[in-house]
């Protein structure tokens, strides 16, 4: 079952980066065709929207379960460590409901997209199906938040098991 969970895990990062794979060639190419032979790819930035998109929300609730954020932590090397857990217990609960809100919001413009009919303007790509994949990954992402909320609680979050994170060398 572990395995089968790895495997089925690694689906969204291996999704984000054939994604970057593809935003490379579409790039490589738009700019060879624009400046050596005069002739850009049409819709190359519409790709680069389509392409960004999947690759940043494929991986948007992997990196939230792991909690791998982007983060500054100037309070960190002052911050007890006794209060890691309430802290991130508090932060995991005050992020999921502001990605409940988003999330919502994303299905109800993923529905009125899908029944619009809402394309590109240049290749007609469908914008419904994106929306419609950006809202389920911020609603896993969600889960991922709720998740960690109740790993801290329990004493097992992310920053309370790995040495070498944030609040492990503060006493």
């Amino acid at each position: 079952m572990k395995i089968w969970l790895g495997r089925l895990a690694a689906v969204p990062d291996a999704l984000a980066a054939l994604m970057l794979l593809a935003l490379v060639v579409v790039t490589v190419v738009d700019v060879i065709g624009r400046y050596v032979f005069r002739a850009p790819i049409g819709g190359a930035d519409e790709l680069t929207v389509y392409f960004l998109a999947i690759g940043i929300y494929a991986v948007m609730p992997r990196i939230t379960w792991r909690e791998e954020h982007v983060a500054v932590d100037l309070i960190d090397m002052v911050y007890p460590k006794r209060w890691i857990a309430a802290r991130q217990i508090l932060m995991n609960l005050l992020a999921a409901a502001f990605m409940v809100v988003a999330t919502w919001r994303l299905s109800i413009l993923a529905m009125r997209l899908g029944e619009d009919g809402e394309v590109t303007m240049y290749l007609g790509l469908p914008k419904g199906p994106l929306a419609v994949f950006i809202a389920l990954m911020c609603a896993l992402a969600t889960v991922a938040l709720l998740a960690n909320a109740l790993r801290y609680a329990r004493g097992r979050g992310p920053l309370q098991q790995h040495p070498g994170h944030a609040g492990d060398h503060v006493g």
